[in-house]
């Protein structure tokens, strides 16, 4: 057990740092010639520590040259890209989408990753569903992304013209309001008129904002779309709205009129422009948990759990996520070879040990996680749950 002092120390450290980091070796002591061991106050002070600190070692993670090179690499990947297999093929790409995610572990299984990360998440056959029994984390992705219905567009939005996918901004009684705006466009080889004459390949165009058609009329540059709406008197109204097109393609942007009066201005931007950075700050977020591992074996996977236990409210979810299986039977003592046995039998040793509807509890899970990291690290605290 840590002594009252080097307690005392710590804790004094912890309050004067400005740092994400901490020097946790001041909380062990050495068994019998092993490695370290954390008791209960140890444990306790590197929680507060990590997660008291998370923008801060997030940003130290930022900073690292290699995960910097990472980063771009992935960006610069997923912008040329022209098949998804174009990123999964890369190395440094496949690397950080599958980490950012939560699927680390696999980034060198290619072909299972490939079918897995494209299985479509509404089909209970898909192998994303497959995998959810034994990691959640496969069907998560493929709901989160669902790359076999958006494809590239969902991790770098690709915009034709104005032919995409947008999130568009427009003004209702002055306030701004959001919807999806979703522009296609049609070529006909050939149309005949009424008079027998022949017009080769024409172009039309369909726009919707919230699946409902809306009138677009496209010309070069600019764009004029026509809204109809009711006002909370059931009388119908109409909205002009009228933009161009940015130099680098990625908005749209002009003066709405409300039946010819000026309304102030709408805007779109692309409905995935922040794809990147999405997976830019989940990979930084991952790699902070490993950062915390190495300072404390353990550290991130009871961080994480504490903020996913509250999901996990049944024991089939919790034997079903890796993060969840690893610190319940862990800080209940549980035998690795557990995973031999039947799922009956591994809900059975659970349900005896713990009630998992306490998950729910952040009393509950704090101490369970404290056990975690004790019983991980060879320390001793009596912690109860």
């Amino acid at each position: 057990m840590v002594s009252i002092s080097a307690l005392s120390s710590a804790l004094a450290q912890l309050q004067s740092s400005n740092t994400g980091g901490f020097d946790f070796s001041i909380l062990t002591q050495r068994g019998n010639g092993s490695g370290a061991v954390f008791g209960a106050g140890g444990v306790q002070v590197a929680l507060d520590q990590a997660e008291k600190n998370e923008a801060k070692q997030v940003a130290q993670v930022a900073k690292d040259p290699v995960v910097q090179r990472e980063i771009a690499r992935y960006a610069q990947v997923v912008k040329s890209a022209k098949t998804i297999d174009d990123v999964l093929n890369d190395p440094i790409a496949r690397k950080v989408l599958m980490t950012s995610a939560g699927l680390g572990a696999y980034v060198d299984q290619v072909a299972l990753a490939k079918k897995a990360l494209m299985s479509d998440p509404d089909d209970s056959n898909s192998l994303a569903n497959k995998l959810a029994a034994t990691n959640s984390a496969w069907l998560q992705f493929a709901q989160d992304f669902n790359l076999a219905k958006n494809g590239l567009d969902r991790l770098y939005d690709r915009q034709d013209g104005f032919v995409g996918k947008w999130t568009i901004t427009l003004q209702r009684n002055g306030e701004p309001i959001e919807g999806t705006l979703e522009i296609t466009k049609t070529t006909v080889p050939f149309t005949v008129n009424d008079a027998g004459e022949v017009t080769y390949s024409s172009t039309t165009y369909q726009a919707t904002i919230n699946g409902k058609i809306v009138p677009a009329t496209i010309d070069s540059d600019s764009i004029t779309l026509s809204v109809l709406y009711e006002d909370s008197d059931e009388h119908v109204h109409i909205s002009t709205l009228t933009g161009e097109l940015s130099e680098d393609g990625m908005s749209l942007t002009g003066p709405q009129k409300d039946d010819s009066k000026d309304a102030g201005t709408w805007s779109a931007e692309p409905y995935y422009a922040n794809a990147i950075d999405e997976v830019t700050q989940n990979y930084l977020g991952e790699k902070r948990l490993d950062m915390l591992d190495q300072q404390m074996p353990g550290l991130g996977s009871a961080v994480l759990f504490k903020k996913i236990a509250k999901n996990l409210d049944t024991t089939l979810k919790i034997l079903g996520s890796p993060l969840g299986r690893e610190v319940v039977t862990t800080a209940l003592g549980l035998p690795k070879q557990l995973a031999l046995q039947s799922i009956e039998a591994q809900v059975k040793a659970i349900d005896q040990r713990i009630d998992v509807t306490k998950l729910k509890n952040d009393g509950y899970v704090d101490r369970l996680v404290q056990r975690y990291l004790i019983q991980l690290n060879g320390g001793t605290g009596g912690i109860v749950v």
